[in-house]
């Protein structure tokens, strides 16, 4: 890149803002499912890769040599855990954004 005085975010932080409205777009959605399924106090309608229906959530590291999960976690319980993720990528890409104006203003924390 050209030793200009034009700025840009890095690839890094660029990067890193768009996984975490990812992960927080898909914790929404899931949320939607589970919120609405409990308050008609019905299962939600949740499929595997394999488009078989989900009872209950499962929490872990599903493969590699350490793999290991908790499985029939419950729906309330695991829209609490959806509900801290998403705060937590909130809190994230508001560190991101901070980062980002840096990067952007050249300062020369970035």
């Amino acid at each position: 890149m050209s030793s200009s005085s034009t700025h840009v975010i890095s690839k890094d932080t660029a990067t890193s803002i768009a996984l975490a409205w990812r992960e927080i777009e898909t914790a929404e959605t899931l949320l939607a499912d589970i919120e609405e399924a409990l308050q008609k106090r019905t299962a939600p309608d949740i499929r595997d890769a394999f488009g078989m229906p989900c009872r209950q959530m499962e929490l872990g590291v599903p493969s590699g040599g350490s793999s290991q999960r908790l499985f029939g976690v419950r729906w309330e319980l695991a829209r609490l855990i959806i509900k801290e993720h998403i705060t937590a990528k909130q809190t994230e890409i508001a560190a991101l954004c901070e980062m980002a104006r840096l990067e952007l203003s050249g300062g020369e924390d970035a």
